[in-house]
């Protein structure tokens, strides 16, 4: 800016709309304190500062970033109306600041924030997001495992595919290709893998079976173990995966479709993502990166959407470069809590996951026996990805899967056809509280009291596991506090640990190996003294309610808190008045963990506001990833 007085003019419209925001309270005491400090002691211009606050408001909403052209809806999400400065003398003022950089520049270290491609971060995200760009680039892109080129005549290879992934021919889609083989295969030629669909479709299937094959791959070729790594980014998450590849690996060796010796060299235990790369207290590090390295070959990391962008980009640069890295997630699912939508992104930045790039289609028809569709290779991560079309999670309850898959196309007549619909396994309701809790008492309460009257705590945790009421809110008449509170008075509880009382762990605990998401019961013994069980990897255990980390009922809980998990029934609740967590994702996540059937309890203005709004996550990863060099599949 080389007009004085236009430089007075931006500073005073940037100054009146970071008064505003504070006044309206669109801003945080955090927000405005950064906007304080990169204003008053590191000199930077009013409208730094107002970028710094909206940058740092802006990863508390969940974003990575945000492009200035679409500053106003950052505003818009935050109800607010402040006038911003005008795009083009705004953006003079952030590349004239040394307190702005880019992601690669050096010598930066004056810098705290990024603004690069007309997007404006925190420097530390942006840098999360250029070298979690870069390393999976590389890894999408680089060289071949050994098994690439000799899988294509391998015949212990062929036979092995049609033993483990023959099934009906109910179970091929998208031109009569077994999907999972097709995964299976990819893994064989690629460092980087996503294996992606909705729940239910076999995900966790499929990862047992290509653990399988790379297992035998590797002993046919002769090479040391392969050395495999399971891990989610929840205890409650990993402890799934774990049991899910178990009871796959179980059945194929009943089956004798799978040889002992191959099963025995992969792991059934699963990891937190945190206690995988050796989190340490206190530090923000952890033990193993890209200078130390994990001890693997091949990590397999599922629920891949609940990962957020600091964590994703510490994983990936914590798997060495010759190791296999296969990520499973569901990109219609809600995203992680924290900053960044990293699995969305990185669907975003590959293909369809419907057909594989023609040198990789080639090997799989070899292997397979048929044609394999192919695709022109043109997106960063090509051939990375393989989608899952078939559900099988819901099969015993069609209208709910047709429901989900409407509320992904965003097809609101289906929508509202199957909630009327007289299928006995989905219901939808509104009305006043006092119906709220009719419904409650109906349709959740028998399921609960069926816990307390359980023979013994192993059953009373089965039971637990039946039935879960899901909210949108955590506080509020609508809201888990509030119905988990309503269903101990129901209950008869007289103490907080009254006898079959469902608790939810909040916070990992390595010492006790209790992790965020674990459900216990409280169970009393003849005198009145309570315990509550635990199933954990060494069985079922208990704990004195004073030795448990942080926890709360778990009769009811949020559509984040459940994300993961999967139920026979739910009850979902949505409030009656607007709330920007009502989202067409939420609907989706919420409905798809039910197997056999669903209450929805939403009124029709609640259920059209929900269905109306789309999860927003701004993020440059996708941008970042697609202006790196063009490389060859």
């Amino acid at each position: 800016m080389n007009d004085p007085r236009m430089d007075d003019r931006i500073d005073a419209i940037a100054a009146r709309a970071l008064q505003r925001l504070q006044i309206e309270g669109a801003l945080r005491q955090v927000d405005v304190a950064f906007a304080e400090l990169l204003r008053d002691r590191l000199r930077a211009s009013t409208p730094v500062a107002l970028a710094g606050a909206l940058a740092m408001r802006a990863v508390a909403m969940g974003h990575s970033s945000f492009a200035l052209v679409d500053a106003h809806r950052l505003l818009d999400a935050l109800d607010t109306h402040a006038q911003l400065p005008d795009i083009d003398a705004w953006t003079e003022a952030l590349h004239a600041s040394d307190r702005v950089a880019t992601a690669q520049a050096s010598g930066s270290e004056n810098a705290l924030l990024a603004f690069e491609n007309g997007r404006i971060a925190l420097l530390r995200y942006a840098r999360y997001e250029q070298d979690l760009a870069e390393r999976l680039h590389r890894r999408a892109h680089g060289h071949d495992p050994p098994a690439a080129d000799s899988t294509a005549v391998d015949s212990s290879l062929v036979d092995m595919l049609r033993r483990l992934f023959s099934r009906d021919a109910a179970a091929q889609t998208h031109t009569g290709i077994d999907r999972q083989a097709l995964a299976a295969i990819a893994a064989l030629r690629r460092r980087l893998l996503l294996i992606t669909g909705g729940p239910g479709t076999g995900k966790t299937t499929t990862v047992a079976r290509l653990l399988a094959v790379q297992v035998a791959d590797t002993q046919a070729r002769g090479c040391a173990p392969l050395r495999i790594a399971l891990a989610a980014p929840t205890g409650r998450a990993a402890a799934r995966l774990g049991e899910a590849i178990d009871g796959v690996l179980r059945a194929d060796l009943d089956a004798g479709r799978l040889d002992a010796a191959h099963a025995d060299a992969i792991p059934r235990q699963a990891r937190t993502l945190h206690r995988l790369l050796g989190w340490q207290p206190g530090r923000v590090a952890f033990r193993h990166d890209a200078d130390r390295p994990l001890p693997f070959d091949l990590v397999v990391v599922d629920e891949a959407s609940m990962v957020d962008l600091p964590l994703m980009a510490k994983l990936v640069a914590a798997v060495p470069a010759d190791a296999t890295l296969v990520l499973l997630g569901d990109p219609d699912q809600l995203p992680a809590v924290e900053a960044g939508d990293v699995l969305g992104g990185l669907c975003a930045a590959s293909d369809d996951g419907l057909a594989l790039p023609k040198r990789d289609a080639d090997v799989a028809s070899a292997l397979l026996g048929m044609p394999v569709p192919s695709c022109d290779a043109h997106s960063p991560l090509a051939g990375s990805r393989v989608h899952l079309l078939r559900g099988w999670r819901q099969t015993d309850a069609d209208v709910l899967q047709a429901l989900a898959q409407a509320i992904q196309r965003d097809d609101r007549e289906a929508v509202l056809a199957r909630l009327r619909s007289d299928d006995p396994a989905l219901a939808w309701r509104y009305g006043d509280v006092a119906a709220l809790a009719g419904t409650m008492r109906c349709d959740a309460l028998p399921a609960f009291e069926a816990v307390r009257d359980a023979d013994d705590p192993q059953q009373a945790l089965k039971q637990g596991a039946q039935l879960r009421v899901l909210t949108a809110l955590r506080r509020g008449p609508f809201g888990a506090e509030h119905w988990n509170a309503w269903c101990a008075a129901e209950l008869g509880a007289r103490t907080p640990y009254f006898h079959g009382r469902l608790l939810m762990i909040a916070a990992n605990s390595e010492r006790h190996g209790l992790y965020n998401g674990d459900v216990g019961v409280v169970w009393q013994d003849a005198r009145g003294d309570a315990s509550v069980w635990f199933e954990t990897a060494q069985g079922l255990r208990a704990w004195r309610p004073a030795q448990l980390p942080a926890h709360a009922s778990a009769y009811v809980t949020t559509v984040h808190k459940a994300q993961g998990s999967e139920f026979d029934r739910i009850v979902l609740i949505l409030p009656d008045a607007d709330a920007r967590v009502l989202s067409r994702e939420l609907l989706y996540t919420a409905l798809t963990r039910a197997r056999r059937g669903a209450v929805l309890w939403a009124t029709p203005t609640a259920l059209d506001r929900a269905l109306d709004r789309r999860t927003w996550r701004d993020s440059g990863l996708e941008a970042r990833l697609r202006a790196l060099p063009a490389a060859s599949a």
